[in-house]
Formats: C-alpha cells, structure tokens, sequence
C-alpha cells in the first residue's frame, strides 16, 4: 500500500526531531564522535537526487561545489580524519540539497509562467476580465539579514509559512549546531546555517509556487468548460441559421414550381400549335427544374452541350483527387444538383462514361475510370434519379479528345461525362 503524502511527512519530521536532539546532545558531549559513515551515505544520496533533479543544467556550481564536497569527505574517511570527513559530508549534503531546490525552482517557474499564460489566453479569447496580477511565489524577495533573523522571517511569512516544514527543521538543527559550535568550528558551522536557511527560504517558496500552479489548473479546467459551452452554443446558432436558409430556398422553389404550374396553364388554355405549346412549356419545367436544382444543391450544373447523342454533362479531371475515385466537395454539390435536375424532368437514358489520359498502366486507367463512373452514378442516384434509368462504363485512355502530348490535353482527356439522351 503506499504511504500518504501526509504520513510520510510526519514520519520524516520525526525521524529528524530525534536526529536534531541527538545531534544537540553529541556536540555537547565531550565524548568523541563515531565514524561518519551515515553522513557520508547521506551526502551522497543527497548528490544522486540533485543529479536527478537536473540540477546540472539548473544549479551547476552548487552541484559542483557539492560533488568536490562529497570528494574531500571520502579522502578525509581515507585517511580516517573523521571530524574533517563529517563537516565535508555535511556540506556536501547542504550544497546538493541546494541545488535541488534551486532546480526545482527553475521548472517550477517555467511551469508556473506556462499555466499563467494558458489562462491568460483562456481569459482573452471568452473576451473576460484579465482577472488579479499573476502571483509568483518564486519572486518573493529573501531579507538581507543574518540566517537566524532569516529563519525567523520566513516563519512569519504568512505566504509561506504553512510550506517546507522538513527544511526548516533542517535549518533549526544547522542553527542550533551553530549557537552550540566550538570556536574552531564556528565558520563550518555558520556556513553550514546559512546553507539550511536557504534551502528552506527556497523549497517554502517552490511549494507555494506549487500550490500556485493547481490553483491554475483548477482555473483553466474551468475556463476550457466555459469554452466548450460557447462553442456548442455557435454551432446550435449555426444550425438554425442553416436550417432557416434551407427552409427558405424550399420556399422560393415552391415558388418557381408553382409559377412553373401558372404558366404552363396558360399555354394550355391559349390557342397556339401544340407542339409550340409543349417545347415551349418543356423549355420552361427544364429552366425552373434546374434553378431548384442548383438551389436545393447550393452549386451550378456541370457544363454542357449537345451533341447526336443528347446533353452531355462534363465533370473535368479536378472534379476528382489525383488517382481517386472519390468526388470532391464542389464537384459532389455539382452532380447531386444535376441528379435533382434530371429526377425532376423526364428524359430518356443517363450513361456515365469515365475517361483518362494516357499515362500510367492502360489497366489501372481502365479501373479508374470505371470507378469515377461508378462514383458518379451513385451520386445521381442518392439525389433522386431512378437507378435503372441509369448505367456506369469506364472507356479508360480509349477515347481521347485532345492531344495526350501535353498537359493541356491531358487535362481535357481526364473527364467524366454524363450523357442524357433524348425522349424515344
């Protein structure tokens, strides 16, 4: 099971409450010291989590000065000069526990600066409040003060005083050593205090930064949910407007419809060739059928022309990707509104008939023109034309109708052609 945050905080400030008597205790006791073989073992973890840390990259010189440390602290074990290898170890531990810190603080700024962007640009893009300054914990000055003065400081600071307990500990035992410390050994001492004093003044503010930055989170988490609700509203808008366009050009095509009944009444009732009536009133359900077309599918017909096999629809090379079948977005709007356009009236046979230029395999052109026909087909018939007044047939580089030479008549011969013959 693994240890609380909270528990394992409460064990590490007990476990050095009984190391900061006992250290009170042996400096005042006049017998000697054993071996320092923990603080030795200490310092050099202490390195190894400053290495972790990035600490190269964030703090070199402290790490550096904790590494040459940590070396004259094994020479001094070497040559069994205990009191020399403790202070070393000592201040090893000090210098890593520093720059740990100190790199610490680095990315946690880094991140900090990072969130308070985010939600600075959340903020601007919802058109809000730029809302309060933006808090660094990080840039809270250290007093140029004496380390016990410092210490008492930075337990007064209501911003950072709930942070950072374990190092301030730290700091205590330092400075109690220190109240307590021989002459000889006073400067290590003081050193060694304004080491741990630092420490804590930096770790207290890292964590306040940390709690700075979930408050952050907390607030562009908030920010995103407000963003995605406006969103939705836009697109529920968006829709109604589409909605609303839609429901009018089905009016106006009723409209055209309608004048297309009023008109044709008239030619009925009037007294002219019939055969005039009827070309003229065909004239005009193709003229109205094709504006509802377009205005249902929001796009022209292809271009056409006559020739001795009826209309003939075009759909030219960029109506498809290159080597595709797939019709593109104005080319699909395009055949649905000739597909409306040809259900509304009646006519004879619709041939689709794919063609390609002359490059690459004639067998994969062959397939895809068969395919672009079989697309185009398809599309007819999704808007409305009957299927078994329709075919499909891919002619592949069969039938060119301009040079393959040149990439102008290459472009001509990449075509799609719907043919609609005439009434039987």
């Amino acid at each position: 099971m693994q240890t609380s945050f909270a528990h394992s905080r409460t064990s590490r400030l007990a476990r050095f409450a009984t190391l900061y008597a006992a250290t009170v205790l042996l400096v005042t006791a006049c017998a000697s010291l054993p071996p320092p073989t923990a603080e030795l073992e200490s310092a050099a973890q202490a390195v190894s989590r400053a290495e972790a840390a990035d600490a190269d990259q964030y703090a070199p010189a402290e790490l550096q000065r904790a590494r040459s440390a940590l070396q004259r602290a094994q020479d001094a074990m070497a040559r069994k000069r205990a009191d020399e290898a403790r202070e070393a170890a000592l201040a090893a531990a000090a210098e890593a526990d520093l720059a740990r810190v100190r790199s610490s603080a680095e990315r946690t700024g880094a991140e900090l600066r990072q969130r308070q962007a985010e939600v600075a640009g959340l903020r601007s893009r919802l058109q809000l409040d730029a809302g309060a300054e933006p808090q660094n914990p990080l840039d809270i000055p250290v007093p140029a003060l004496p380390a016990e003065q410092r210490m008492q400081a930075l337990d007064a600071d209501n911003r950072l005083n709930p942070f950072a307990q374990y190092e301030r500990l730290q700091a205590r035992q330092a400075l109690a050593t220190l109240a307590a410390a021989r002459r000889s050994a006073l400067a290590a001492a003081l050193a060694q205090a304004e080491r741990r004093v630092g420490i804590a003044e930096q770790a207290a503010r890292v964590e306040a930064a940390r709690r700075e930055i979930e408050r952050q989170e907390r607030e562009r988490a908030e920010l995103l949910v407000e963003a995605s609700r406006r969103d939705a509203d836009r697109a529920r808008a968006e829709a109604e407007r589409l909605r609303i366009e839609a429901q009018i050009q089905a009016e106006e095509a009723a409209r055209l419809r309608a004048q297309a009944e009023q008109a044709e009444a008239v030619l009925d009732s009037a007294q002219i060739d019939r055969s005039a009536q009827v070309a003229a009133a065909r004239e005009k359900e193709a003229a109205l059928a094709r504006k509802e077309a377009e205005l249902v599918a929001g796009a022209s017909l292809p271009p056409a022309r006559r020739d001795e096999r009826g209309d003939v629809f075009t759909l030219a090379g960029d109506a498809f990707a290159s080597g595709q079948a797939q019709l593109t977005a104005k080319a699909a709007a395009s055949v649905k509104a000739l597909g409306i356009y040809l259900a509304a009236l009646p006519g004879g046979a619709v041939q689709v008939i794919g063609h390609t230029d002359s490059q690459g395999e004639e067998a994969a052109n062959q397939s895809l023109s068969e395919r672009r026909a079989q697309a185009v087909r398809a599309a007819l018939v999704q808007a409305g034309l009957a299927r078994d007044r329709s075919s499909a047939q891919g002619m592949g580089e069969a039938q060119p109708v301009a040079d393959n030479t040149t990439a102008a008549g290459r472009a001509k011969n990449r075509r799609v052609e719907i043919i609609v013959a005439d009434n039987p």
